[in-house]
């Protein structure tokens, strides 16, 4: 007797199938929101971004244009994405200008430990050193054990 394979639609596959629909549903309108939220603060980080580190602005438009000038079929296609997503563009050199300063500050401050800052002291008075140094008692020595002993002196 043959046997004959048939697909079970169960309630667990379908509850399974609308909650991963739901599931990207939701994911969607909180990308959408991101992104419409972004879209209004990008141009405030380009501001910020310029303000911050400008070589980083600056850098981006001078690799934009020499991205035309080597390859104009990708350099128009960098240029109209940067157009297209500048929501996700402005604050990536936002972020970049960010981190560069931050590497900046944390550099200076390494070498400048490493030089050596001066410190600002206070100076005693000669009587204190004329004082009569600590005495200490007597060290005790122990009496050697064995031979274990006899390796530590």
């Amino acid at each position: 007797m043959p046997y004959r394979k048939t697909v079970q639609f169960r309630i667990d596959s379908i509850a399974g199938l609308l909650l991963m629909v739901l599931f990207f549903i939701g994911i969607f309108f909180v990308l959408r929101g991101l992104f419409w939220v972004l879209s209004w603060v990008a141009p405030v980080l380009l501001i910020a971004a310029f303000i911050i580190d400008r070589s980083v602005v600056i850098n981006y438009g001078k690799w934009l244009i020499r991205t035309v000038k080597n390859n104009p079929l990708l350099g128009i296609a960098a240029i109209v994405f940067t157009v297209i997503g500048y929501a996700v563009v402005f604050p990536l050199l936002f972020a970049k200008a960010f981190f560069k300063k931050k590497i900046k500050t944390a550099t200076q401050q390494y070498e400048s430990q490493q030089q050596g800052e001066f410190v600002d002291f206070e100076e005693l008075d000669g009587a204190s050193s004329q004082e009569k140094p600590l005495e200490l008692p007597p060290l005790k020595k122990k009496e050697q054990q064995g031979e274990y002993d006899q390796l530590f002196n």
